[in-house]
């Protein structure tokens, strides 16, 4: 096998593919994001994504990890992948199954909104079991036929779609929307799961001993994964508390253009992955090249997007939303600045995976929650959802800048880092 010709696939038509993927999915995605908070309104918007908020928490568990390292050991150990899949999917499986159940019990019991919201999140969560199979994925952008899951992703973009419209503009219905929005996932899964039987033909097999090496080093990346979602959504619960489902709506409206720009860097960060796991072990230079380039594509794209959002943010949500949702300008024009220094935290974790320093992971994670905690108690109650926004900025800026930089053991990475910030050192002169 060849480092970068997989049966004729090559890293930058692998990567092409999930670029191709993740922009029609993204644009699809916004289109319905635009016409479900019109048709629904603040409040029930709000409630959705309120809901959808506590689904994520959930996720940050029942992933186990395995997507931050599962490539790692495709690429050591590539003749055992049935059993790497086998043993991730079944353990992700019984986790999802727990998840699932305790959501229903926090939402019970939190009292924080009626028998509505409990069918909702219930809807909403089913995406936690769906979910487990999307370590298909990560094979077939290993063996650089992303081709396959990034058409097969449209598909069922589209048959979620399109039941997606029927809920919200015929139906007016906010469960079957959730229904229809986790049915993606699911359909997703079955499709995924035949490409790689009529592929392959490959039984996958559980090992425990496979399963333990795995968690040995994704457990840090759970622990971070928690935290993560701590920062990400602990200001949509706090916001609800604080100031209702309308503040959560106008947040969700800017944090949602704010991330639009996610298409790009998601995808050359999942289409970078492989080949950096790779040349780690047989390209030292290249390796260190590969990487820089990837900070410096991803800084740079995000760079530009944040100045177009910050001149237009008022006219952008006008045309999008409608006046309801012009509240969220301020705080969009804010928060939009995050993205720059928030797709690091993700690049620093591949580096951290390749080098073996997952130690840093949970570390560098939880400290970012923690500082996102203190500013969104310090800023939301005086500031509503700019403090909110002005809370995501400084905590990715902190985390993923200084604090990774100022550890000496990730010292080199931060160099890397900084070569791609100024774009030093990253032409490639190689023809893959």
């Amino acid at each position: 096998m060849g480092l970068t010709m997989v049966g004729g696939f090559t890293f930058k038509k692998n990567l092409s593919w999930i670029f191709i993927g993740n922009i029609v999915h993204a644009l699809g995605a916004f289109v319905l994001n635009v016409l479900v908070a019109r048709q629904l309104g603040t409040d029930q918007y709000g409630l959705v994504t309120y809901g959808l908020a506590l689904v994520t928490f959930a996720t940050s568990v029942c992933n186990l990890g395995l997507d931050a390292v599962i490539t790692r050991f495709f690429a050591e150990d590539e003749k055992s992948y049935p059993v790497y899949l086998g043993s991730g999917i079944v353990a992700r499986l019984i986790v999802s199954a727990i998840g699932i159940v305790a959501l229903q019990a926090v939402v019970a019991v939190s009292g924080a909104g009626d028998s509505k919201l409990q069918l909702l999140v219930l809807a909403q969560s089913s995406s936690l079991a769906y979910g487990c199979f999307d370590l298909f994925v990560y094979w077939f952008r290993y063996k650089y036929r992303a081709d396959i899951p990034s058409i097969l992703r449209m598909i069922a973009f589209a048959i979620s779609g399109i039941c997606q419209v029927f809920a919200v503009v015929v139906a007016s219905d906010i469960i079957l929307y959730a229904v229809s929005y986790a049915a993606e996932t699911g359909v997703y899964a079955l499709l995924t799961m035949i490409a790689y039987w009529k592929i392959w033909r490959k039984r996958l097999r559980f090992s425990f001993s496979k399963l333990k090496q795995m968690l040995v080093l994704s457990v840090p990346f759970i622990f971070s994964s928690i935290l993560s979602t701590v920062y990400g959504q602990t200001d949509r619960v706090m916001l609800n508390a604080i100031a209702g489902s309308s503040a959560v709506a106008y947040y969700s409206v800017s944090a949602t253009l704010a991330g639009a720009i996610s298409i790009i860097p998601i995808a050359l960060i999942e289409g970078f992955r492989p080949s950096v796991m790779e040349l780690k072990f047989a390209d030292g230079p290249m390796y260190r090249r590969r990487l820089s380039q990837l900070y410096a594509a991803v800084f740079w794209i995000c760079i530009a997007y944040c100045l177009f959002i910050t001149v237009f943010a008022e006219p952008i949500i006008r045309m999008m939303y409608g006046d309801e949702y012009l509240p969220a300008v301020p705080a969009l024009s804010l928060i939009v600045w995050y993205t720059s220094f928030s797709y690091f935290g993700a690049i620093n974790n591949v580096y951290m995976v390749a080098e073996g320093k997952t130690k840093w992971v949970p570390i560098l994670t939880g400290c970012g929650a923690l500082i996102n905690i203190v500013l969104n108690l310090a800023l939301i109650p005086g500031f509503g959802i700019v403090g909110a926004s002005a809370a995501s900025l400084l905590t990715q800026v902190i985390t993923n800048f200084l604090m990774f930089g100022a550890i000496p053991e990730l010292r080199e990475g931060f160099k890397l880092m900084l070569n791609g910030i100024a774009l030093r050192g990253i032409r490639d002169t190689r023809k893959d």
